[in-house]
């Protein structure tokens, strides 16, 4: 029979909201859903962090080497055990421009859900306050959380390897 695999993302509102309920939407969906229930010690799925900024044309340069030093700070915290690596991205909407904003994205790699849990406990808080009393009312920024489910890679031979 032919097998389902969703990718599921969600909001920390959702994630709050729904930590209890996420294995029994899987459950009604007859899919391969992969959810981690707080302190599983069988699941450590490594997740992405992802916060998405639209920002003022006027401030983006300096925003942007903010944003690099900040997401220095969020990966270097805890000596490097709840983020394995960070990475900056200038987005763009496919066949659509607006000139009125400028998109980044920042992808934080969390060793797993459990470790961000704890950027969010430890750090979170403070480090988002720093960022609006620096730049308040000059971005705007949706964040999600993306479980990992599967990585697949292509080698230098074309050879794909499949990570689940």
């Amino acid at each position: 029979h032919a097998r389902s695999i969703c990718c599921l993302t969600y909001s920390l509102a959702d994630v709050v909201r729904h930590r209890c309920s996420l294995a029994q939407m899987a459950q009604q969906q007859h899919s391969e859903i992969k959810v981690i229930q707080p302190h599983d010690p069988n699941v450590d799925r490594r997740v992405i962090y992802e916060c998405n900024f639209s920002v003022e044309p006027a401030v983006v340069q300096e925003f942007a080497a903010y944003l690099r030093q900040h997401m220095k700070e969020i990966v270097g915290l805890d000596e490097g055990k709840l983020f394995d690596r960070a990475t900056l991205c200038v987005a763009e909407n496919e066949g659509h421009h607006d000139a009125t904003r400028f998109h980044l994205c920042a992808r934080y790699r969390a060793r797993s859900r459990f470790r961000l849990q704890e950027y969010f406990d430890k750090a979170g808080d403070r480090l988002r306050k720093d960022m609006l009393e620096k730049w308040g009312g000059r971005f705007e920024v949706q964040r999600r959380i993306l479980a990992v489910d599967s990585v697949i890679e292509a080698g230098p031979d074309g050879s794909m390897a499949i990570e689940a």
